[in-house]
């Protein structure tokens, strides 16, 4: 295992280092809106484009990678990043940081697939579940030194370059290395239809819950902005948020290795729902009541995708990769949605991420409930649970192929 760990060094050392840049323009880019007085209208147009280019991230960049290679995708797609970032920090015009956040989810989608594809390729179906651990807990926790960096007092400009800086640097351990690249990524192909037909539950669950952390991503550093948090405090809260994700992502996942994982999702919702009018009521009191409160949205909210994957994948005999790709759609399509319900009523109040997220909770939570009560399941194809991050269809590939096995 260690030997296999030296082996993806550079690798994982290049996500590391990349993904701190992006968590730090998750928060930046929505704070530096709100400082230049931008409506939140505005600012969720903003937080959708960049989901949307995600998703034709997804679609798109396997065929480019096919033709010239991941390395050279992987620097151009780096190269794309940087300059969108540093055009959002240069010019403040709505059209531009529409087609800049665009072009930033598009990058982001095609870096995650050629990490992903590479780690597939380096790693054995023996040791795939453990180097699956070992990359997401990198990843959230990049990501959340990325929120923690906010804090710096370099001013946006100055923060902006730190972040494009990151970036950069994220090209230089895969691009000194010497191992062979791996093989060319298949392009996404599904059938909506066929997979909502084998599970309704993961299907609406995935798109929900998009609802709800496609918000959070997008608008999360405005609310807690206008609840009159600071910068250092604003990293903070989103931070913990990950964190909560990342803490009950195992246990969530074990507990639904035991019993349906209809009763585990019905019953995060429900928690959500607390944790959603929790955090309303709290606002205001202490940052630190907020912070604990924001933990237990994360850890209710974020695990959702993971469970209603491994839903799917227990009732259908389809292949792993046709599943995960069209519950990974259903749920960047919620996160494209998510951004515009919240900034529509955060005009009204500033509790709207929270109001929103309740509501769709209970959605899904009573949905869920419907299922359960006039749909039985088999679970035919079942497999334990493996918590995986919304990022491309190929972690999919990473984490399913581990047939029979689960996270250590």
């Amino acid at each position: 295992m260690r030997i296999l760990l030296r082996s993806m060094l550079a690798l994982l050392s290049s996500a590391a280092i990349l993904l701190v840049g992006h968590g730090l323009q998750l928060t930046l880019v929505p704070l530096y809106a709100v400082s230049l007085a931008w409506d939140p209208a505005l600012i969720g147009y903003i937080g959708s484009s960049y989901f949307a280019g995600f998703v034709l991230g997804c679609l798109t960049v396997p065929r480019l990678v096919a033709r010239v290679g991941h390395i050279r995708v992987f620097t151009v797609l780096i190269a794309l990043t940087t300059a969108s970032m540093l055009m959002i920090g240069l010019v403040d015009n709505l059209a531009l940081w529409l087609v800049a956040r665009c072009l930033t989810g598009w990058a982001l989608a095609g870096i995650y697939m050629v990490i992903e594809s590479w780690l597939n390729e380096r790693t054995s179906a023996e040791h795939r579940g453990r180097i699956l651990s070992v990359y997401i807990i990198i990843t959230l926790l990049a990501i959340c030194v990325g929120q923690l960096l906010v804090g710096f007092e370099l001013g946006y400009q100055g923060l902006f370059m730190l972040a494009a800086a990151l970036l950069v640097l994220g090209i230089v351990p895969i691009g000194l290395t010497s191992s062979s690249e791996p093989k060319p990524i298949p392009a996404v192909r599904f059938s909506f239809r066929r997979i909502f037909a084998v599970s309704q539950v993961a299907m609406v669950g995935a798109f929900l819950g998009g609802l709800v952390t496609g918000g959070f991503w997008a608008l999360g550093p405005v609310v807690a902005n206008a609840n009159d948090l600071s910068a250092s405090q604003v990293g903070i809260f989103m931070a913990v948020t990950i964190l909560g994700g990342t803490a009950l992502q195992f246990p969530v996942g074990r507990l639904s290795d035991l019993i349906d994982r209809r009763y585990v999702i019905t019953g995060l919702a429900g928690f959500g729902v607390i944790a959603s009018i929790g955090a309303i009521l709290l606002y205001g009191i202490n940052p630190w009541f907020i912070y604990i409160t924001m933990f237990a949205f994360g850890g209710l909210t974020f695990p959702l995708y993971s469970l209603c994957l491994a839903h799917a994948n227990d009732n259908t005999d389809l292949s792993m990769m046709e599943v995960g790709s069209g519950v990974l759609m259903m749920n960047s399509f919620g996160s494209i949605l998510g951004p515009l319900l919240v900034s529509i009523l955060i005009g009204y109040t500033h509790h709207a991420l929270f109001i929103v997220s309740a509501i769709v909770l209970s959605l899904l939570a009573a949905w869920t409930l419907y299922r359960i009560k006039f749909h039985d399941v088999a679970r035919d194809h079942y497999e334990p649970f493996v918590a995986m991050r919304n990022t491309t269809q190929e972690i999919v590939e990473v984490g399913l192929e581990e047939e029979s096995k689960p996270l250590a």
